[in-house]
């Protein structure tokens, strides 16, 4: 079951998501491919834990419209008992580090 959406786009969006672009060089963290129009890669960013105003960068994936519909329908959360793939990785770290900052 998909996350529900929940927050708004902070009034900086714009920016914070062309700087991860920039970050991931305008491209997919998932399949590598560059930010390409014609070929249906438009480089977007999502919110992993489907929170529109939580953009601390764990919770930010910078994919191509491709990747990130295959992945957007997937709860972030279900993935703790699976193996995380690389480019996953350093979300689910940041999550966890998130979770200790709030638990103590």
């Amino acid at each position: 079951m998909p996350i529900k959406t929940k927050g708004q786009y902070p009034d900086n969006w714009k920016e914070v998501a062309t700087k991860l672009k920039d970050k991931w060089d305008w491209c997919c963290e998932r399949c590598g491919h560059g930010h390409d129009k014609d070929s249906g890669h438009v480089l977007t960013v999502h919110h992993l834990d489907g929170d529109k105003s939580n953009c601390e960068e764990w919770n930010l994936a910078c994919l191509c419209q491709r990747c990130h519909l295959k992945f957007q329908h997937k709860s972030m959360f279900q993935f703790y008992m699976f193996t995380h793939s690389d480019w996953f990785k350093p979300h689910v770290e940041g999550f966890y580090k998130s979770l200790d900052e709030v638990t103590g």
